[in-house]
């Protein structure tokens, strides 16, 4: 049960009220724009050719003016670089203000370790929120502000000065602090490292600062290699991110041995399977496509290399073979072996000099021998398909090939988004259950649940997940199937269990949410334990919902965030029903029927009598909630 909100207003400290005051009260110049159609070269000549004795005495042309504006802009812009350094540096004090003050109210609540940690995260999402940036840059932010601000006065000292950029104090603080976790460095080196890269950094771009401060701390303190290189293996990880037209980036942060040796796999299966003869009776149930009529004079793989590579590394992550009929024994074959013909001059074995086993690939012409293959209508396979939990919503008159309604790959924002009929009827066809959810047919909204249940059941959950799309905070990025039920309003306090008082979060925001309820790790009130705790009320995040179905989340400081609603789209109808819908449509217009056929509507007919009864109940509800 969640304890009261208490609003937390405008608490703010005065002092922090009159810096953002004053910062909202700076007015940047207005830039006029200026081209060859510019009023102020109205009238002027190209350029004047007559001697001069210095610039000052040119007379004004086109040319004069031109350089004159472009020397104005330059000087502008290097004011402006130093204004952005001195609002990074303004930025980062801020920052570190906003993390010590929850530090301190933490520390005044007398918070366990775990309430600790969800307190700091509550100042990171808010600091996301209110820079518009993901939580984990927020938290990165937070720790290289505070870390320069608290810790390294004459860097910041620099950034304020416009000295140097907030990149290249972010580059000496993680070098310093990499120097820090090397054994035997003493606070005099610490110093004279630090003043080094200060000394290095102006003038030069982060992109090459970077390795400039890298290399003078290994040279420095060889020692760190060995450190930099644990931290690094530490920081390994997987991310995803959308891409377009139904594709996404899957990229693997991974030792550099690591990499080789799945490129070096992925490479050589990919080249057994293009060199692998098929007989032809088999080809079409290997590469899982329709053959049209002479698909069979083939019997090699056309995909290119390239996309047999990527289509091996998803086959594998999958859990499946690169190809049905290629086990176990023939994978086995290819490892460790190199791809050289018998009979023909050694290669060099692995990855070397940017090759597989000394052979080098011709993309274009592998692109060509697909087109020709294309062209002379023989299969290409389509890229494997996940036998994993993935929920994707497919309209029902869509997957009957009534409408063309797309797929939805239910997931956040940031991984969510169409998919095609095609694939997913054939995720279908694969599929071992089904969840059937009951919408409206004229809103597309979906139809209630169980509301004197508390706990759901998985289906339901699961029914959740995919109308809903994923945690229910702003902006967070989790996976939909990561997520936990949360009642906006406590089912204690008479919350039900509708869609409407229903939201997946993501366990961290689920514990986010509670953390106001004064819990520890382990669901229990504190109060039970310490008696006076009673009169403590923990600032935390509460979701209200408007008249409109939207999600606000107030903010410990009384911000208001809100959580972009889900918009449940119109189911699109054929032809023939948007006829009977409207029967005042000219009668000469085709209309087209169930099965995708397209015929004249008889003149003087009454097309409601001729429909069957299901088309004429379709009819009838549609009707009585669009009126």
């Amino acid at each position: 049960m969640s304890i009261p909100e208490i609003d937390p207003g405008d608490r703010g400290p005065e002092a922090t009220q009159d810096v953002a005051s004053a910062l909202r009260a700076i007015t940047l110049p207005s830039i006029e724009p200026f081209g060859t159609d510019s009023p102020a070269l109205e009238g002027l000549p190209a350029y004047v050719p007559a001697p001069f004795q210095s610039p000052s005495q040119e007379p004004r042309s086109r040319l004069s003016v031109a350089r004159t504006v472009y020397d104005s802009a330059v000087a502008a812009l290097g004011a402006m670089k130093c204004l952005e350094d001195g609002v990074a540096a303004c930025k980062a004090a801020l920052v570190a203000q906003l993390m010590g003050a929850a530090a301190v109210e933490g520390q005044s609540m007398s918070l366990d370790p775990w309430q600790a940690g969800i307190c700091e995260s509550s100042a990171h999402s808010e600091l996301a929120l209110t820079l518009c940036i993901p939580e984990r840059t927020a938290a990165t932010l937070a720790h290289h502000s505070t870390e320069l601000f608290n810790n390294h006065p004459l860097a910041f000292a620099q950034l304020q000065a416009g000295a140097l950029s907030a990149r290249h104090a972010w580059i000496i603080v993680d070098e310093v602090a990499t120097l820090l976790e090397t054994p035997g460095i003493t606070a005099a080196q610490t110093a004279a490292f630090e003043q080094r890269l200060l000394q290095l950094a102006p003038g030069s771009s982060a992109a090459s600062f970077a390795p400039k401060a890298r290399r003078t701390r290994e040279s420095l303190h060889p020692a760190t290699i060995s450190t930099r290189s644990k931290a690094a293996h530490a920081a390994r990880s997987m991310t995803l991110a959308p891409g377009k037209d139904g594709m996404s980036w899957l990229t693997l942060h991974v030792p550099s041995l690591a990499a080789e040796g799945i490129w070096v796999k992925c490479t050589r299966t990919a080249r057994a399977l293009k060199n692998r003869p098929r007989a032809g009776g088999d080809l079409g149930r290997d590469l899982g496509g329709d053959l049209a009529s002479g698909a069979l004079a083939g019997d090699t793989e056309n995909r290119t290399l390239t996309q047999l590579r990527v289509d091996v590394a998803a086959a594998l992550l999958l859990g499946q073979p690169p190809l049905p009929g290629f086990g176990a024994e023939d994978s086995a074959s290819i490892t460790g072996a190199s791809s050289t013909p018998p009979g023909s001059q050694a290669r060099p074995s692995g990855y070397a000099h940017g090759l597989v086993d000394g052979i080098d690939e011709n993309a274009s012409q592998e692109y060509l021998d697909q087109l020709a293959a294309l062209q002379a209508n023989l299969p290409v396979a389509d890229p494997p398909l996940p036998e994993a939990t993935v929920l994707i919503t497919v309209p029902f008159l869509g997957a009957l090939g009534i409408t063309h309604e797309p797929a939805e790959l239910v997931g956040s924002e940031a991984c969510s988004g169409p998919v095609s009929l095609h694939i997913a009827r054939k995720l279908l066809i694969n599929a071992g259950s089904f969840l059937r959810v009951l919408t409206d047919p004229a809103t597309g909204e979906p139809l209630g649940l169980h509301p004197e249940r508390y706990q759901l059941r998985e289906a339901d959950k699961a029914v959740l997940r995919a109308l809903v799309g994923g945690c229910y905070f702003p902006g967070c990025p989790n996976p939909v199937m990561d997520t936990e039920t949360d009642h906006l309003l406590a089912y204690g306090n008479g919350g039900q269990t509708l869609l409407e008082n229903l939201r997946p979060a993501c366990k961290r925001h689920h514990a986010l949410r509670h953390y106001k309820d004064d819990k520890n790790r382990h669901g229990i009130c504190r109060s039970i334990d310490d008696p006076d705790r009673h009169n403590i009320r923990l600032r935390g995040w509460t979701p209200t919902v408007d008249c409109g179905g939207s999600v606000d989340w107030v903010a410990p400081s009384g911000r208001k965030h809100r959580t972009r609603r889900k918009d449940h789209q119109r189911p699109c109808y054929p032809t023939w029903l948007e006829k009977l819908l409207n029967p005042s449509a000219p009668p000469a217009v085709a209309q087209e029927t169930a099965h995708g056929t397209s015929q004249p509507a008889a003149s003087g007919t009454n097309t409601e009598s001729n429909a069957s009864p299901l088309e004429q109940l379709l009819v009838s509800y549609v009707k009585k909630h669009n009126h």
